[in-house]
């Protein structure tokens, strides 16, 4: 990983487009595309590239393990619940016992190469991720200003900086006989803040032969896999104090909470800072 610390906003685009630059070179070099570059929003850079399922609460998580099966029946059960009251159906997600025997016939294939037929399992899983839901994807969006957005829009305190990785992808993708991090793709039907975020999720999984399981592994041992040999990933970091100059840059583009996130509240919270952190008032 390359960090590449911004003294000020200002040198964020020009930096955005030394990348894209920089990809060019490589895929010129290489004779291969390249994949896009994917952007992630942190407001500590201290922070690492967790899911929120690593990040909540121990007594959330699936299980000890990290197993998927263990995993996959907690969504599975919580489903009629969330059809019920959302009004959205996933017909077409197989129960508990029909997934586990895919696995059980698919012994020893990537996790990536079973999910490419299991298209409403990845659009309920990216749904749940959408709302809150402990989720081992984590979520990266092709725009640098939304993931900009992200990192700038509520630092906790204490932070001095925010960051926001920008991922190079080699058209060659590597695995690992220990981790292998995939992406799913940007193409599905699920919640609106997919499309508004331009989103895209990455998921790293270790294979477990003896209990015809995957479990989730962190991601960063196998980012330099997804990279790729010639790819990259890059974190940028912006002091802190930035802030109020960035988010008015990103609200002037119309990337702001309401934008972002289509609710009623996210409307209440554009209005708000644009009054009272943007806007000078004399009385």
């Amino acid at each position: 990983m390359k960090e590449i610390p911004l003294t000020n906003w200002a040198d964020f685009e020009p930096e955005i487009q030394r990348i894209a630059a920089e990809q060019h070179e490589r895929e010129t070099k290489s004779g291969r595309q390249f994949g896009k570059v994917l952007f992630r929003g942190m407001a500590n850079d201290k922070w690492g590239l967790e899911t929120t399922l690593e990040r909540s609460y121990p007594g959330e998580r699936c299980d000890a393990t990290n197993s998927f099966l263990s995993y996959y029946l907690k969504v599975t059960s919580a489903q009629p619940a969330i059809e019920t009251f959302s009004g959205k159906r996933w017909d077409k997600i197989l129960t508990y016992p029909k997934f586990k025997e895919l696995l059980t016939r698919n012994k020893g294939k990537w996790f990536d190469w079973l999910l490419k037929d299991q298209t409403e399992v990845c659009e309920f899983l990216v749904y749940l991720r959408h709302h809150g839901f402990p989720s081992p994807l984590l979520d990266w969006s092709y725009s640098p200003y939304v993931a900009a957005f992200f990192a700038f829009d509520a630092p906790p305190d204490g932070a001095d900086r925010v960051c926001i990785y920008a991922l190079l992808r080699d058209g060659i993708h590597l695995m690992s006989a220990d981790e292998h991090l995939f992406v799913l793709g940007p193409y599905m039907r699920t919640h609106p803040r997919h499309l508004l975020q331009q989103c895209d999720y990455s998921m790293c999984v270790q294979m477990d032969f003896k209990a015809d399981d995957y479990r989730f592994v962190p991601h960063g041992p196998a980012i330099s896999a997804l990279a790729g040999p010639e790819g990259e990933l890059f974190k940028i970091t912006v002091p802190v104090s930035e802030r109020e100059v960035a988010l008015k840059k990103l609200d002037l583009m119309n990337i702001n909470p309401y934008s972002l996130f289509g609710s009623e509240d996210s409307l209440i919270r554009t209005a708000a800072r644009r009054e009272c952190l943007f806007r000078s008032w004399s009385l």
